[in-house]
């Protein structure tokens, strides 16, 4: 039984971390030179679609507070190979990717607490508007600690600017992702029908 487990553990493992740096490799590839036409702004710093927090949200959502463990070592190795500044690390470089990894098991504990339970039900029955629902609460813990720790790195007139994008981007990447799974899972259906 436990190496049943161990072996369920280790795919979610890999899954989420593979997960992510193929969704970054998609962000930093596709989405941010088209966010670069068309907004001038701090665009190296937040995203207005970013499809990662899909990952966060949907591997906290399979796996539990466990999916840290593949989020953080995913998070800190993108933050450093995507940093823009090539000045010495300081704290906020560990902190602000340590931040984005727990910010939707954090979200999840929370909400578990105040008896929102999100995580997957034996009846296979999915929540989705409470999974969005996690996945901005999350944003909003995201944004605001990640903000913090950004200080400096921007402008201070732009602070409510970047706080809101941070939630726009991190909820839009992960509805898209959620309506892409679901269009590919309607279609598979099909396809086992015929």
């Amino acid at each position: 039984m436990n190496q049943l487990l161990s072996k369920f553990f280790l795919h979610w493992f890999v899954l989420i971390f593979l997960a992510y740096l193929g969704l970054v490799a998609v962000q930093n590839l596709v989405i941010m030179p088209i966010e670069t036409m068309l907004v001038e702004r701090n665009v190296a710093l937040v995203s207005l679609l970013y499809l990662p927090h899909a990952v966060r949200v949907l591997g906290a959502w399979m796996v539990g507070p466990k999916s840290i463990l593949a989020l953080i070592p995913a998070s800190i190795i993108v933050y450093f190979v995507t940093r823009p500044d090539t000045g010495p690390s300081t704290q906020a470089d560990i902190i602000i990717p340590m931040i984005g990894a727990l910010c939707a098991p954090v979200a999840f504990e929370l909400m578990r607490v105040f008896r929102i339970d999100v995580y997957p039900k034996s009846t296979g029955v999915i929540s989705w508007r409470t999974l969005v629902f996690a996945g901005l609460f999350s944003s909003i813990i995201n944004s605001f600690f990640s903000t913090l720790f950004l200080e400096g790195r921007f402008p201070i007139e732009d602070t409510f600017d970047v706080l809101t994008r941070f939630i726009i981007g991190d909820v839009m990447g992960l509805v898209l992702v959620l309506l892409i799974l679901v269009g590919l899972l309607k279609t598979s259906r099909r396809f086992v029908r015929v």
